[in-house]
């Protein structure tokens, strides 16, 4: 708003509606940065403790207690306990994307031996350093029947939806074994995130991958090995020879 002036050419005093309604749109602003402040805190508290105690275990007082707000401020955010659990899950979610560069080389169909890498790296990557997210699509998945599938199927299609329709072309054109792609791309990421959890206690300690790169490697030495024929892996192993040998 332009201050009006008076003959001198100084400004006039703001009217008084005017001046509270100024000072009624600062309070406004400062108290949703407040509220905005507060709700994070208590969302971030409850993916920490729905991530290690499930949905059942996890109680909003203790959630309340790691926030440093009372109860009844976590149930003024979130009237009950699911909403606030699906808050939790969807902070985390929100966060899976696929590259542009990822999303580029499966538009352009390229070869499984080095896309599946591609692939394979980002679910590495999401198991290894976002632990909280697997955990929350367990709790979700065997503790929250109803609503989970809106959810997870809004933020998921966007994650698997892309790497299906890309197993689809390429076995459409016989680069990869004549497989459903939906369970074939749930079979990539249910491996990586069951074989990184159960392994340690299954194993000793034998075959873990050390480091994100061993992992990946191993991981897309497996499935590429399952998805792709026999004779159309040694036509690969080939030419990546050959090409080794002229570089």
């Amino acid at each position: 708003m332009r201050a009006m002036l008076n003959p001198s050419g100084r400004p006039l005093p703001l009217h008084p509606i005017v001046r509270e309604e100024q000072q009624d749109t600062a309070m406004s602003i400062t108290k949703d940065r407040n509220k905005n402040s507060t709700q994070d805190r208590i969302v971030e508290a409850a993916v920490q403790l729905f991530s290690r105690q499930g949905f059942n275990g996890g109680s909003t007082s203790e959630i309340a207690r790691l926030a440093g707000v009372s109860e009844v401020t976590v149930f003024r955010h979130f009237h009950r306990k699911k909403d606030l659990f699906w808050a939790a899950i969807e902070s985390r979610l929100r966060r899976l994307r696929i590259s542009k560069e990822l999303l580029g080389r499966l538009a352009a169909d390229e070869h499984p031996r080095t896309a599946l890498s591609g692939i394979i790296a980002l679910l590495v990557e999401t198991v290894r350093h976002q632990p909280e997210t697997i955990r929350l699509l367990y709790v979700a998945l065997f503790e929250l029947d109803h609503g989970s599938e809106r959810v997870l199927r809004k933020h998921l299609n966007m994650l698997f939806e892309p790497v299906r329709e890309y197993l689809s072309r390429c076995a459409s054109k016989g680069l990869i074994r004549d497989l459903e792609p939906g369970v074939a791309t749930l079979g990539l990421a249910a491996s990586v995130a069951a074989h990184h959890s159960l392994n340690p206690m299954l194993s000793d300690g034998e075959g873990l991958c050390v480091n994100t790169d061993e992992a990946i490697a191993a991981y897309t030495d497996f499935w590429m090995k399952a998805l792709v024929p026999e004779a159309a892996l040694v036509s690969v192993e080939l030419t990546l020879n050959q090409v080794a040998v002229l570089a």
